[in-house]
């Protein structure tokens, strides 16, 4: 919990918004702006480190702005709160099972954003009714089975570096020349993380590599 306290004495939750667009990304921070409980965390370079992270997937659910902060010693992973455009597909249940500690639409009310701040503060999970159920059959939105955690599909070196790279959110040419690889198979790697990470795009490999500790927060 945030030790960050308001002019009152209260405690403050400090807050960093990740987004694929800066006008959803303002809108968020406004939204975050009008509780006087949270405090905006500018970014990576900021020396507070965030007590809850916002993530907007985007509307076609990719990993938006560079998220390599300084991972905080001896404290669980920072919580997640995830807005997605479809709810009722695999993206919801795959989020929560990457870790997410709240899954939100995206068109979701500022009151409810900020109660799912809040919630996942506190360490508790915040989602729609439907997904809930769904979780709790261990079914995935679409009521197909959702797979097993195979928790021995350890990442090789080569992907974790590329997991990183995603989480700093470079795309596939970008990656190549920086590891000095061709796009191809910066592609083929992407294909092997996503299937040992239980993920079907960079948002929800990041996801999983931010609970597991592959990507350093």
């Amino acid at each position: 919990m945030a030790t960050t306290l308001s002019r009152n004495g209260g405690v403050v939750i400090r807050v960093l918004i990740v987004s694929p667009t800066s006008g959803t990304r303002r809108a968020l921070e406004h939204v975050v702006a009008r509780d006087p409980g949270l405090a905006l965390v500018a970014g990576a370079d900021s020396p507070e480190s965030p007590d809850v992270i916002v993530l907007d997937s985007g509307p076609e659910s990719h990993l938006p702005l560079p998220m390599r902060l300084e991972r905080r010693p001896n404290r669980d992973p920072t919580p997640v709160v995830v807005l997605l455009d479809d709810l009722d597909g695999e993206a919801g249940a795959r989020a929560l099972r990457a870790g997410a500690r709240a899954v939100l639409p995206r068109h979701a009310s500022p009151e409810e954003i900020r109660a799912a701040v809040r919630a996942a503060a506190a360490g508790l999970a915040s989602l729609p009714a439907a997904l809930a159920t769904a979780v709790l059959d261990d079914r995935s939105g679409d009521g197909t089975r959702a797979p097993a955690d195979n928790g021995d599909r350890t990442l090789t070196p080569r992907e974790r570096e590329i997991l990183t790279l995603l989480g700093e959110g470079l795309v596939n040419k970008e990656i190549g020349v920086r590891l000095g690889i061709s796009e191809h198979t910066v592609k083929t790697h992407l294909a092997a993380i996503y299937e040992k990470l239980g993920a079907s795009n960079r948002a929800e490999a990041v996801a999983t590599g931010l609970r597991r500790g592959l990507v350093m927060l």
